[in-house]
């Protein structure tokens, strides 16, 4: 036996009385003490909890299970676990943790809690429950705030209110998922049971999913958009170092060059000032430095960087051996 089949087995035990037997036969919406004679005599509510009945209402609460997302869940008693989050403009499916049983005789109709409209929550359920319904109950709820809104385990969600019908002639009134006429010795139950049977899965909120991608969207293109500046100041970067080593390297040639031509015009039988000899090492050392920086941008092998500044240094080399022999 499935599961399907063992929750059938389980609802076709709750009693589904035809007559009234109360004494003093009534009529309109039951008040509290009416509630609790039909909930002790047929079981019109369960589990039953004396703290959530109301003058002339029950409280239905949070049950286990939950569809969110469109993804269904399960809550537990554990903490952490016990607690749905629905976000903005988010719709969330909730079973209540109650079943209801109501005779031939009497309708119910539910609502949201006056406490939980005000904090965003908007009520997208059916209002009646038929005579001779016997089941859980599970609506959609919409999150019309701006601000997440929590719901929790056994939290009171509905309020439900009961109203004695006319009485129940069988054969001649339309039975509870029979046709008029129609006569079955079994009791019916509702098409869908558990609550996978309401296809949870298939309901999401256009606008939360829109509003979601429109912001994935806007969160890329301002990654996008922050990945393009930093690439333009990196690139920035590179031209203001290549400029700045590209003039020290002129600069520091044309200090060689000096020391050179300083060099080549002095008389080889005199002794050489020392600052030309301070002023060649210096500007060699400038050249190297501004040629490490520069590579440090370009696209040049290793080795091809040395083979630059060697080249550089034979030339100087050559330059000043060449200005010395000339005397």
């Amino acid at each position: 036996m499935n599961r399907k089949e063992q929750e059938k087995e389980r609802l076709s035990k709750y009693p589904c009385p035809e007559k009234d037997t109360r004494e003093k036969e009534t009529f309109g919406v039951l008040l509290s003490d009416e509630i609790e004679y039909y909930v002790r005599e047929h079981k019109m509510i369960d589990p039953f909890n004396i703290e959530n009945l109301k003058p002339a209402s029950y409280e239905l609460t949070v049950g286990y299970e939950y569809s969110i997302g469109g993804e269904s869940k399960t809550l537990s008693d554990e903490n952490g676990k016990n607690i749905i989050e629905i976000k903005p403009f988010e719709v969330v499916i909730i079973r209540t943790r109650e079943v209801i049983n109501l005779p031939r005789f009497i309708i119910a109709r539910w609502n949201i809690r006056v406490r939980k409209a005000y904090e965003g929550l908007l009520w997208v359920g059916g209002p009646q429950v038929d005579p001779g319904w016997v089941g859980y109950l599970s609506c959609p709820l919409y999150n019309l705030s701006y601000r997440p809104v929590t719901l929790t385990l056994y939290d009171p969600i509905a309020v439900i209110d009961f109203v004695k019908t006319t009485p129940f002639n069988k054969g001649e009134c339309v039975e509870y998922q029979l046709k008029k006429g129609e006569n079955k010795p079994e009791r019916q139950l509702p098409s869908r049971i558990l609550f996978e049977d309401y296809n949870p899965g298939k309901l999401k909120s256009a606008l939360f999913t829109e509003a979601a991608q429109k912001i994935d969207e806007m969160e890329k293109r301002i990654s996008r958009s922050e990945s393009e500046a930093e690439q333009i100041n990196i690139k920035m970067e590179e031209r203001i170092s290549r400029f700045e080593s590209t003039s020290i390297v002129i600069v520091s040639v044309l200090f060689t060059a000096l020391a050179i031509f300083a060099t080549s015009t002095t008389a080889i039988k005199y002794d050489l000032p020392v600052w030309t000899f301070i002023s060649v090492i210096l500007s060699v050392i400038a050249i190297t430095f501004s040629l490490l920086t520069h590579f440090k941008y370009s696209r040049l092998q290793m080795y091809q960087r040395w083979m630059i500044l060697v080249s550089i240094y034979i030339i100087i080399s050559g330059l000043v051996i060449i200005s010395i022999l000339r005397k």
